[in-house]
């Protein structure tokens, strides 16, 4: 976990650094999950063909 993320989930004194950290976090976390989801796919389709 990155130190904007652990920021993301503690919060700030001023809304928008905390909006701003909550939208890095989000961004993170939907890019984690495509190349999860694209991992996932590619290791059922290589062992599908071994």
């Amino acid at each position: 976990m990155a130190i904007e993320e652990l920021r993301a989930l503690m919060g700030h004194e001023n809304i928008q650094t905390t909006l701003r950290y909550q939208k890095i976090t989000s961004s993170r976390a939907e890019s984690v999950a495509k190349l999860s989801k694209a991992n996932l796919v590619n290791n059922i389709l290589f062992f599908h063909y071994v």
